[in-house]
């Protein structure tokens, strides 16, 4: 267990944000990504997405490297796979 620099909340020790007051533990700085309805989708840093769960708010980190893996991956079977006429 570690505490929140900020509010003095215990927070599990894998712990990126403080539940209590929203305080970023790794000192990132972080750039939000919006729907059109204005509903937070995504939070970008220079080498992460982090996505929030909506239904238990845990915060989920893909680094951009897994991205680019996956986006590759995907690309080269949308390419292989036969097209419908």
């Amino acid at each position: 267990m570690k505490r929140c620099p900020k509010c003095n909340e215990y927070l599990s020790d894998d712990a990126i944000q403080c539940k209590s007051c929203q305080h970023y533990l790794d000192g990132k700085e972080r750039m939000d990504e919006r729907c059109e309805c204005g509903n937070l989708v995504a939070k970008l840093t220079e080498d992460t997405v982090e996505i929030k769960c909506r239904r238990c708010k845990r915060i989920r980190v893909i680094p951009m490297d897994m991205l680019k893996d996956r986006y590759h991956y995907l690309l080269e079977k949308s390419k292989a796979e036969p097209q419908g006429e």
